[in-house]
């Protein structure tokens, strides 16, 4: 597991960095934290919430880690059919920022924010 800082601005963001295999877990059962998955290729994935804890702001990036959209307070799957959602952008995208939607911290990405790491 390795952690890394996102900057936008002057904002500073810790949260898992996963590839490969691992983005098909995400922050499954963790309590709390942010993750950014990197998938393969820039397409349009489809995202699920099964087995979180709490709600997630989606950040989508493209390849130049441009902000495409975002997806505001996903909530987790549980035994409520009212929560078997599954979260369809409408653009490609090839990073996933997951942010504890708690935090309130997507407030500061915009559409077409560049973000470092």
């Amino acid at each position: 597991m390795k952690i890394i800082k996102i900057k936008l601005k002057n904002l500073e963001i810790e949260a898992i960095y996963m590839r490969n295999f691992s983005i098909y877990q995400g922050l499954m059962f963790k309590k709390e934290g942010n993750a950014l998955l990197e998938f393969p290729e820039e397409k349009k994935y489809k995202i699920w919430t099964l087995f979180m804890r709490y709600p997630l702001d989606l950040i989508f990036l493209n390849k130049n880690k441009r902000v495409v959209e975002t997806i505001k307070g996903a909530v987790p799957i549980t035994l409520n059919p009212k929560t078997w959602k599954v979260y369809k952008p409408a653009n490609d995208f090839k990073y996933l920022l997951e942010l504890d939607a708690r935090k309130k911290l997507s407030v500061f990405f915009k559409i077409g924010d560049v973000l470092e790491w």
